[in-house]
């Protein structure tokens, strides 16, 4: 075989080799794209998930406190972000009015 030939085929085979190992890192990079974007998916679904229970549970802790007419402090949640106790006008124990709907002041 001549020096031209091997050179040729040297090249040639270079170039493949190459190409297959490109192919192969698009494949592998690809397979960890989705891998990611799945763990990220479940990520997102267990945060969603244990902030939905510990809403529930701050709602229910203020449930409770509404209704055992308990002082202290609320928790704000998803339904009620300020933490305003409901039915009864007032908030920890403190009087909402129109001029002070957040019941602030002395109880």
């Amino acid at each position: 075989m001549s020096s031209s030939n091997n050179n040729i085929i040297t090249r040639t085979l270079n170039t493949t080799i190459a190409s297959a190992g490109s192919t192969a890192g698009t494949l592998v990079e690809s397979v960890g794209k989705n891998v990611d974007n799945a763990g990220r998916g479940v990520s997102d679904t267990v945060s969603k998930t244990t902030h939905n229970w510990s809403d529930n549970t701050r709602e229910f802790s203020n449930e409770v406190r509404d209704k055992t007419k308990a002082g202290g402090g609320r928790s704000g949640t998803a339904n009620n972000p300020l933490g305003l106790m409901g039915e009864r006008g007032s908030v920890g124990g403190r009087k909402q009015t129109g001029g002070n709907p957040l019941g602030l002041g002395k109880k």
